[in-house]
């Protein structure tokens, strides 16, 4: 598989580029809830602090580091499978 920057996969998505198969690991990857997907920049952003103890953050950090991304994309990656665990969750019931 090819390491690619968040940026240049967007540009390859809004490209029509079919990137499935050559970035990710289809056998990994889970499915959840689909999203329309929206370019970072045409979002409408909130941005918001929150506490976190120094044990979590360097959690974060090292796994940050492991995934070679930056510890914002972990928290939104980790908030994302989360939410998305919940609407599953939600939809068995």
């Amino acid at each position: 598989m090819n390491n690619i920057s968040i940026d240049e996969l967007e540009e390859k998505i809004e490209a029509g580029e079919e990137i499935i198969d050559r970035y990710f690991d289809v056998s990994t990857t889970r499915v959840g809830t689909p999203h329309e997907m929206i370019p970072r920049r045409k979002q409408n952003l909130i941005i918001t602090n929150i506490d976190l103890p120094q044990s979590m953050v360097n959690e974060l950090d090292t796994m940050a580091t492991e995934l070679n991304i930056n510890r914002e994309a972990v928290i939104k990656m980790m908030l994302r499978r989360s939410l998305d665990e919940h609407h599953i969750a939600k939809n068995r019931l």
